[in-house]
């Protein structure tokens, strides 16, 4: 599960970032990341010479007035910009391995489609001014230009899933630790990747009732609905397939082919090859495979599986699967 902190100009986020650094949770810094990358990227130094002129670097620095201006002169210049550095810093947030950013204009940016739960730190307007021109030596005139330009607070926090109010008064701590442990609770059901027998995909578990789950469809549709003990419903951590040894776990084989495939989905038509070119093709993910016990139709369900995973987002498998805890599963496939 992937984690963002917002929060508009003088709420405190980074004072927030830094709590959660001493808990041992690293947090991606989406504004430092661009910097970073405009400073040291050659593909990003090229689009934006080409935007903004040659001119923009001088021997591989960014000439910071010349961008000012560029971006000063429209609302269609900063447009351009944002529309080369955003996909750049989202492509770095992704091959980082961060399971938290911070990232002031996460809905502006569209970086709120890279996480699963938002996190909305707030603080009164007047705390948020006297906070900004503390910190920047600013007017106070100049302080409300900055709020001006970014969304408004409600607007924000009614996008998110959580708040941390940092008025100086809020105990800080104690926000973040109750936060952690409703995320812990809520990861521990989303980890669960199920499939129903007799209905097609993926789903993961929402919640549990007495007497049903509830399963939410990993599809375009996410659809929820009510899943019994005779549905014979199956974790995808329970599964193992029959090698000539010893049997090994799906999230094993999953995390092979993650690495077969460098993290994309399947590269060719599994589902229309023929059965010697599949099977080659599962031999280099497990090569001991039970070639009597394990039929393609096995296999071919395994890689729709690891599509489906895959398209949802879901590639540390290891962590993604957790087991059931006694619920109807299948321990072989």
């Amino acid at each position: 599960m992937k984690i963002a902190i917002t929060g508009g100009i003088g709420s405190g986020k980074s004072y927030v970032c830094r709590q959660l650094a001493e808990r041992g949770i690293r947090v991606y810094d989406c504004d430092a990341a661009a910097k970073r990358l405009m400073r040291t990227s050659p593909e990003l130094q090229k689009q934006l010479k080409l935007l903004v002129g040659e001119d923009v670097y001088e021997d591989g620095q960014l000439v910071k007035p010349v961008m000012a201006r560029f971006l000063l002169a429209s609302e269609e210049n900063q447009k351009a910009v944002n529309g080369i550095v955003h996909p750049a810093v989202a492509d770095d947030f992704r091959a980082s391995g961060y399971k938290w950013m911070e990232c002031a204009i996460l809905f502006e940016s569209g970086f709120d489609h890279l996480v699963d739960r938002v996190i909305c730190v707030t603080a009164p307007e007047e705390v948020r001014i006297q906070r900004v021109m503390d910190r920047d030596g600013l007017s106070r005139e100049r302080a409300l230009e900055w709020l001006a330009k970014q969304l408004p607070q409600e607007v924000v926090l009614g996008r998110s899933n959580y708040r941390i109010i940092n008025d100086g008064q809020a105990d800080i701590s104690q926000q973040i630790d109750t936060i952690i442990q409703q995320i812990n609770n809520q990861k521990k059901m989303q980890q669960t990747i199920l499939s129903i027998a007799g209905k097609p995909g993926l789903y993961k578990l929402v919640s549990r009732g007495k007497m049903n789950l509830i399963v939410e469809a990993l599809d375009e549709t996410h659809k929820r609905m009510p899943a019994f003990a005779t549905d014979r419903v199956t974790s995808l951590a329970d599964i193992a397939m029959y090698t000539d040894a010893e049997d090994v776990p799906l999230m094993n084989i999953l995390a092979s082919i993650r690495d077969k495939e460098e993290g994309k989905e399947i590269a060719f038509d599994f589902k229309k090859v023929s059965s010697k070119e599949l099977r080659e093709y599962f031999a280099q993910v497990l090569p001991d495979f039970d070639r009597d016990r394990v039929h393609d139709s096995d296999i071919k369900k395994l890689l729709t599986w690891y599509n489906i995973l895959v398209k949802n987002g879901i590639t540390d498998f290891e962590e993604s699967m957790s087991p059931t805890e006694g619920d109807n599963v299948d321990n072989r496939k």
